[in-house]
């Protein structure tokens, strides 16, 4: 079956790179958010801020690849104007 010329707007480097932009994301919110749990033992709070990362770099990875979506389809539209 071919593709439509609208599925493929995301090279494998662009996925990848939003993938490594989320755990970076990840890793930092969920040190970020350890003073704001609830436990006093530091690895239930850990695990709870880790948790609480996980939506928060979710939304992230979304965010960055619809970003890169419209500025690839606006460079693509640029390309084909020219």
């Amino acid at each position: 079956m071919d593709k439509a010329p609208y599925q493929k707007l995301l090279s494998t480097g662009q996925i990848a790179l939003g993938f490594i932009l989320s755990f970076g994301m990840f890793l930092f919110m969920s040190f970020a958010l350890r003073p704001f749990t609830y436990s006093p033992d530091p690895l239930v709070a850990q695990f709870q801020a880790c948790i609480a990362a996980v939506p928060i770099s979710t939304t992230f990875w979304l965010a960055c690849n619809m970003f890169m979506i419209v500025l690839s389809d606006q460079k693509k539209q640029k390309r084909a104007k020219a």
